[in-house]
């Protein structure tokens, strides 16, 4: 399963719907912790109408890259994007590629 996940990664990650010029979407919060076994979890925070819109459109494009991860809703107008754990690489391919 890993084998399967890492070779569906190995192809560029595509540029981010959340911006009309395809750049990533800076969250309004962002939260990484280590596991014990050398992996991280992440949790990305927007706030607002918009926001949410940009959630939904960065967990779909994770969930696409291969890596498993949750929306939940944060108080009344927050949106968290939960993914992890994951390795180092996983985690700066997706930072790098959707959300910073």
């Amino acid at each position: 399963m890993i084998a399967e996940r890492s070779a569906r990664r190995a192809r560029p990650l595509a540029p981010s719907e959340a911006n009309p010029d395809g750049r990533p979407t800076r969250p309004d919060k962002l939260s990484i912790w280590p596991t014990d076994d050398e992996h991280f979890g992440i949790d990305v925070l927007y706030v607002g109408a918009q926001g949410h819109r940009r959630a939904e459109i960065v967990i779909r494009q994770i969930e696409a890259a291969g890596v498993a991860a949750v929306l939940r809703q944060e108080g009344e107008n927050g949106w968290i994007v939960r993914f992890g754990p994951v390795s180092r690489e996983d985690m700066l391919a997706v930072l790098n590629g959707y959300v910073w």
